[in-house]
């Protein structure tokens, strides 16, 4: 049996039916035997989809992707469709960044071909959208949740931080009430702004990094000037300590002032003579024996740990994988230094089979090599986790039917009313104009291109045929003053609110009722009003 909806009226009467009983005529859609299949077939091979190539291969699942995002009638457009889920989302030039219809974006995102994986398909309001920002109390919060942490980022000109998770929980983090926070630190103001914005509760250190080390102790590595003062500095001893894995030694007060006055340039030194070449390092880090001389002869004096913390906050953002290190010669060398790396003609090499070590294996390299310097330098970097086999996360491919079944409903609606269906999904819509655009003008920009967008504002501002045929800067100059005039502002990011919708709603509905209608005294009466 085909379903089709029960439409009861037009205008304001007929969307207020279907509002009342959408739930329930979206679930009977559900149960029809065509829609059941696709439906179920899709939740169930969807994890065999690994690759754009595989959803291009199997046209079922293809129908109910892009049907998600209505974009149904592109279902043999094969070339086209199979370069948007392709596109390189962190490329502005690319495919999908580039279309004027955000329809596209959006599937190119969900299915994150290019990426790092697929991302949770969001159909929220865009006052849900703010209402889930306004709760928002720790960076993990945000992070996790892809398409908030994307809207967040375009709203501020950042998405191309989007992968760089790492950098924006230090961002996020930051105090910016401290100039040297590491958002403060940052050349670029819209990150302090972002973290500004959040003001979450606290900061949270990326302990045993070198990125968190750099972020806590960067003010303070000049201050450091001799061991009193280190000892005076509780946190910085101890995290020094748990940076080359002797933590066990913050007790040893008297050993460890011998060690870290020790004069390196000496063999029979403290530090020097330890077996554990890890104590010479550490005494190396601040080099109090070389900065007393330095001030006796005179001369200026920078330690190991002031140039360490220097180039590691300097960096925007952390590595992503040990070539990036290499590729970072001041960070390399810097790294090098600060933990002493053994000194050999392959050093380079050496150090990146160090950091490829898997350091869960206890037989891995890096945990059997005899010098425990290079297991220390290892576990101070980390890098992102790959896994060759794609997945998706949980709940995506329900949220994909969703998002199908939410169409279709409207696609079976629209071929008894039009209007109805245009209606239905304004808040879809015009909330995806504003979470994608970066400026207010590239907002209305996209309504113009936006069929039923352009449909529905054309209708309520009562604009004639011939005005898709003006200068589009015209276009633009008379949709914005025009919703100044009816909404009181030309602010597209001010009318996704839960009232300025339904006034929308109401507006276009009634519009459209009218322009149906003939001519006559009440319809000229309705118009003189709404004009």
């Amino acid at each position: 049996m085909v379903f089709a909806p029960s439409v009861l009226g037009t205008g304001l009467a007929g969307y207020s039916f279907l509002s009342r009983t959408r739930e329930t005529q979206q679930a009977l859609l559900a149960k029809s035997p065509v829609i059941a299949r696709e439906t179920t077939q899709f939740v169930e091979k969807l994890q065999e989809v690994q690759s754009s190539a595989d959803l291009m291969a199997d046209r079922s699942l293809l129908k109910v992707a892009l049907g998600a995002f209505g974009l149904e009638d592109d279902l043999d457009n094969r070339a086209f469709i199979s370069k948007i889920l392709d596109s390189d989302l962190g490329d502005s030039r690319s495919l999908a960044n580039r279309l004027a219809d955000k329809r596209y974006l959006a599937l190119a995102r969900a299915f994150n071909f290019a990426g790092d994986g697929a991302e949770l398909p969001q159909a929220r309001s865009g006052e849900e959208v703010l209402d889930q920002l306004a709760k928002i109390r720790q960076a993990d919060d945000l992070l996790s949740d892809t398409a908030l942490l994307r809207a967040t980022l375009t709203s501020f000109g950042l998405e191309a931080d989007m992968r760089n998770t790492y950098f924006l929980k230090q961002v996020l983090e930051s105090d910016v009430s401290n100039p040297d926070s590491f958002a403060n630190r940052l050349p670029d103001p819209r990150y302090a702004q972002l973290a500004q914005a959040f003001d979450l509760a606290g900061k949270t250190a990326t302990e045993g990094t070198i990125y968190g080390y750099a972020e806590k102790f960067s003010g303070l590595a000049a201050k450091v000037t001799d061991v009193d003062t280190l000892f005076a500095e509780d946190d910085l001893l101890r995290d020094t300590l748990d940076m080359f894995g002797l933590g066990n030694d913050i007790y040893r007060t008297q050993f460890l002032r011998d060690v870290l006055t020790s004069d390196l340039s000496d063999p029979d030194s403290v530090a020097r003579s330890q077996s554990d070449p890890r104590y010479a390092a550490l005494a190396g880090v601040f080099d109090f024996a070389a900065r007393a001389a330095a001030a006796d002869a005179g001369e200026a004096f920078t330690s190991t740990l002031e140039k360490f913390t220097s180039v590691v906050a300097a960096r925007a953002a952390p590595i992503a994988k040990p070539a990036d290190l290499f590729s970072d010669i001041p960070l390399m060398l810097a790294s090098f230094d600060f933990f002493d790396f053994p000194q050999s003609a392959d050093r380079v090499p050496f150090a990146n089979r160090m950091l490829s070590s898997d350091l869960s294996d206890p037989t891995s390299l890096a945990n059997v090599h005899p010098d425990p310097r290079v297991k220390v330098f290892a576990q101070a970097f980390t890098f992102p986790e790959t896994d060759s086999r794609r997945s998706y996360p949980a709940g995506f491919a329900e949220q994909i039917v969703e998002n199908y079944l939410d169409r279709q409903f409207e696609i079976q609606v629209g071929e008894a009313d039009p209007t109805l269906r245009l209606a239905l999904s304004l808040d879809r819509e015009l909330s995806t104009v504003v979470a994608n655009g970066r400026t207010n003008d590239s907002r209305w920009f996209s309504v113009m291109a936006s069929t039923p967008l352009r449909e529905v504002f054309e209708t309520m501002f009562g604009f004639p045929d011939s005005f898709g045929a003006l200068d589009i800067d015209q276009q633009l100059v008379k949709l914005k003053q025009r919703a100044e005039r009816v909404f009181g502002t030309d602010q597209l990011a001010d009318l996704v609110r839960s009232d300025k919708l339904e006034e929308m709603r109401r507006l276009y509905l009634t519009r459209s009722a009218v322009a149906a209608s003939p001519l006559n005294s009440s319809a000229s009466i309705v118009l003189s009003l709404l004009g």
